[in-house]
């Protein structure tokens, strides 16, 4: 970012001491400056709110900052603008203690010329201007603009808990569109995104000054934070009449109508729920019965109507349990290469064989062992057993080119991660050339230099790596040329519509011919159609999976389809 994006810089100073006022007027006249003094904190916290300021300056005694350690500013540092404090000299004990305590910086006027002031400010507003780009990109959808999952459950807490001591509703919305995946594929991804848009823009027209979120592929949620309680029901009901009239009209695509149900689900904190994932489930329940009635239509929650899902009271100590007593296993779906037929590697998928649910999905364990952190011992434990299961198919007489393993974001947060692995591969002497981790750009994003330590430690045992769900996330070029990946799988979303959609057929073209180009591997997943496949083949994409050939089958069906050397190509 250019210094010049950031000018003029507008500072906000504190300066009650009215004697010093000139001193400051004189060192911050610049054509770059624009300058607002101020004489009290009551017009400090409303400029901070009503105006646009990049940064403050603050002229008073030091004791203020740093009396008997107590910060008498932390309020307005709080306020997520960088802060400097000014006097005519500072020591350099006092300026340590002043940055502990979050002030951006410290400057002593003794000897200050304008241009080191001037310096100071540029930096400490690019800086910021930055950091506020960052967390915008992190917690904004890149399709709508509007705010993501991640900002959904941050602002979704808060008011949670701030309304446990002040008392008062919040009320959640959900919406999606019924059989939103059919119309994908009838019209294809790129009509699929302008009706995502157009909901969105008619999602924002009714909330008003409420936030939209979304936080799934056509899912979108509204937070209604409701001071009086006894009007929660009046607020809920103003906007779902207000919803429904404005959502009932067709959507417009390509100059033709296409009219398409839409549901609506309500929770209400604390009554249906005291946290996020509580409210969001109990709305989503009243959402999926109000897709059995007609049209646009919606359900506010009730538990005797809305009973839990089957594994809704999965909670941690089953976790361990199934951990403890082996009730987990591992599960393959086979690649198949794409010239000979031949299966060539394979994807391990848990399950759970649960004593009374029976066989349990990834889809229903694996969230709930993210948030907790048990998937670091779950996935040191799927290692072990890909181990195990390796050696098997080498006494079967069955070789495989790579065996992928899922690492996820919440793995990288352990500090162990590297370590504990190499352990794992010496004790039970795993073949490390066979071995491929599958990782996500959302691990990527975790920790970036943790992330990255941790895969140079285990590529020195000789694992690779493959990018999955690739072309998904705006950063996944970058991550190319920084992490040592070897393999990319294209996201189902892209090979969903193939080759009925040119957009699609284009972009898994561009796809295979960058990893082409960089010596990589493509795997094209989610193949299910003949079409799909012939497509790919076309376009000389290296490998596939998908319930085309095969969904994941146990270790001994995965033999026997080895043993058979080839999948005949329909």
């Amino acid at each position: 970012m250019r210094y010049s994006h950031t000018l003029p810089i507008k500072v906000l100073v504190y300066c009650p001491d009215s004697s010093a006022t000139a001193h400051l007027t004189s060192l911050l006249q610049s054509p770059t400056i624009h300058t607002q003094i101020v004489q009290s904190l009551t017009a400090v916290r409303r400029s901070l709110i009503q105006d646009s300021v990049n940064l403050l300056l603050i002229y008073d005694t030091p004791d203020n900052a740093l009396a008997d350690g107590a910060f008498f500013y932390q309020e307005i540092i709080d306020s997520a603008k960088p802060v400097v404090l000014v006097q005519p000299s500072i020591s350099h004990h006092d300026g340590q203690r002043l940055l502990e305590a979050s002030f951006a910086d410290y400057i002593s006027l003794n000897g200050l010329t304008q241009e080191a002031l001037m310096r100071s400010f540029r930096l400490l507003t690019q800086a910021h201007i930055k950091e506020a780009e960052i967390h915008y990109l992190k917690e904004t959808d890149w399709l709508t603009r509007v705010q993501n999952r991640t900002s959904f459950y941050n602002t979704l807490t808060k008011l949670i808990n701030n309304q446990q001591v002040k008392g008062g509703a919040t009320a959640l919305v959900t919406v999606d569109i019924d059989n939103f995946h059919g119309f994908n594929q009838r019209m294809g991804n790129a009509a699929g995104d302008s009706i995502i848009r157009s909901l969105c823009h008619r999602l924002l027209i009714c909330a008003l000054n409420n936030p939209v979120y979304r936080i799934g592929g056509d899912e979108f949620a509204i937070i209604l934070d409701v001071n009086d309680k006894t009007q929660t029901t009046a607020e809920i009901q103003k906007l779902i009449s207000s919803l429904i009239d404005t959502l009932r009209p067709a959507f417009q695509l390509h100059g033709e109508e296409h009219i398409l149900g839409v549901s609506i689900g309500v929770s209400v904190a604390p009554k249906h729920g005291k946290n996020p994932d509580t409210l969001l489930n109990h709305a989503n329940q009243a959402r999926a019965r109000a897709k059995h009635k007609h049209g646009c239509s919606y359900s506010i929650y009730e538990p005797k109507k809305d009973p839990k899902p089957v594994f809704d009271g999965l909670i941690e100590s089953d976790l361990w349990a199934a951990l403890k007593y082996e009730q987990f296993a591992l599960y393959y779906q086979p690649r198949v290469d794409l010239q000979t037929g031949a299966v060539v590697g394979a994807e391990a998928l848990m399950r759970w064989h649960h004593p009374s649910h029976g066989l349990i999905m990834p889809t229903d364990f694996i969230p709930l062992s993210e948030k907790t952190g048990q998937i670091v011992p779950m996935g040191f434990w799927a290692i072990q057993q890909a181990g195990r299961d390796l050696k098997t198919l080498e006494k079967a007489g069955c070789y495989l080119d790579k065996l992928g393993i899922n690492l996820s974001f919440r793995q990288f947060q352990n500090d162990y991660l590297a370590r504990t692995i190499q352990r794992i591969i010496a004790r039970d002497n795993i073949d490390t050339q066979v071995l491929e981790f599958e990782l996500t750009e959302s691990s990527l994003f975790s920790n970036d230099e943790h992330v990255r330590h941790s895969i140079e430690e285990l590529c020195k045992t000789g694992i690779e790596f493959s990018l999955d769900d690739f072309g998904t996330g705006y950063s996944s070029f970058a991550l190319l040329q920084k992490l040592p990946v070897s393999t990319l799988k294209i996201d189902r979303s892209f090979i969903a519509n193939l080759p009925h959609n040119n957009d699609d057929v284009e972009i898994v073209r561009a796809i295979i011919s960058l990893a082409h180009n960089l010596s990589m591997t493509v795997i094209a997943e989610g193949v299910e159609t003949k079409e799909q496949l012939d497509c790919l083949k076309a376009h000389q994409c290296d490998q596939v999976q998908g319930f085309y050939y095969s969904q994941p089958v146990t270790l001994p069906h995965l033999i026997s389809m080895i043993n058979g050397r080839s999948i005949a190509l329909l």
